[in-house]
């Protein structure tokens, strides 16, 4: 139950991230605020570790393990985001989050044939219900009426994204065999991850231009935000969670976040809460209890 507990409080980070990025993302550029958010994390999980574990650096040796962690940071971190903020702008964020849905799906495919992780009957169908709950959200939200040739590079890229994403996850679970700490995992992965985005940006020719944009100081003011409570503490739940749950649920639970900024959107943004919205919203938590009970 724990490492379900830990996915959840992952997918409440996730939300917060999607907020911020979003004004963020809309006053600069997506890329610019992928790219930034690293420069920002990078520092403060240095500062974590150090704490928490006495050094600044973690202490590495090359094993096969450490090198599955390494790349899952370097897919998640640059690969998978790249992806996925492309598709927040060619077709929107809650197209995206509807064909991000099939990461959970995927990522427990993966981890079966490749780390030999069995979902039980339960743990199945807490799955299935929860991403059948977050789908009837997002797709009567988001309904595509016309799919021309932008819209359909849009929806490749989304799922390319998604696959990203969930080998990423994989990645993880297998590079925490060796039983490394999950604080001195992320450094690793935000590292490799952080070095992607750099030589990516400079050959866009965008990196300093990137840093001339932070002179908006509500955008940097929200990226820094995001990025501590995103790749900073998220991610280490996220890791805690692999430890502990198989990485079908983790993943799934980590995308209900959409579900999650229902009542803020209500209260705050005075989003109208529809029959198909209610309905959904009750199907993914029936579904999250689920899952804690397995």
């Amino acid at each position: 139950m724990l490492g379900q507990l830990f996915a959840l409080l992952t997918a409440f980070c996730w939300a917060q991230n999607s907020v911020f990025y979003s004004i963020a993302g809309k006053r600069i550029s997506s890329q610019s605020v992928t790219h930034i958010r690293l420069w920002i994390a990078l520092p403060a999980i240095l500062i974590v570790h150090f704490i928490f574990q006495g050094s600044f650096y973690p202490s590495i040796t090359w094993t096969f393990p450490m090198v599955l962690l390494a790349a899952s940071g370097f897919i998640g971190f640059f690969v998978a985001d790249i992806l996925i903020f492309y598709s927040f702008v060619a077709i929107g964020p809650g197209r995206t989050l509807l064909i991000m849905t099939l990461s959970p799906i995927l990522s427990a495919v993966l981890s079966f044939f490749f780390l030999g992780e069995s979902l039980r009957i339960l743990q199945s169908a807490g799955m299935l219900v929860t991403l059948a709950g977050i789908l009837i959200v997002i797709y009567h939200e988001n309904k595509i009426e016309k799919i021309d040739s932008h819209i359909l590079k849009g929806i490749i890229i989304a799922v390319l994204g998604s696959v990203a994403q969930a080998a990423a996850m994989v990645l993880s679970k297998a590079g925490l065999s060796e039983g490394m700490h999950p604080i001195s995992a992320n450094v690793v992965r935000i590292t490799f991850g952080f070095a992607g985005l750099v030589i990516y940006t400079i050959v866009r020719g965008e990196f300093i231009n990137d840093f001339k944009k932070m002179r908006d100081l509500k955008a940097l003011t929200l990226i820094s935000i995001a990025a501590l409570i995103g790749p900073v503490l998220g991610i280490i739940l996220t890791l805690y969670a692999l430890q502990l749950a198989p990485v079908g649920i983790v993943t799934t639970l980590t995308q209900i976040s959409p579900i999650i900024l229902l009542p803020i959107e209500a209260i705050f943004l005075k989003r109208r809460i529809t029959f198909w919205i209610l309905t959904g919203t009750l199907v993914a938590v029936a579904g999250a209890v689920i899952l804690f009970m397995c």
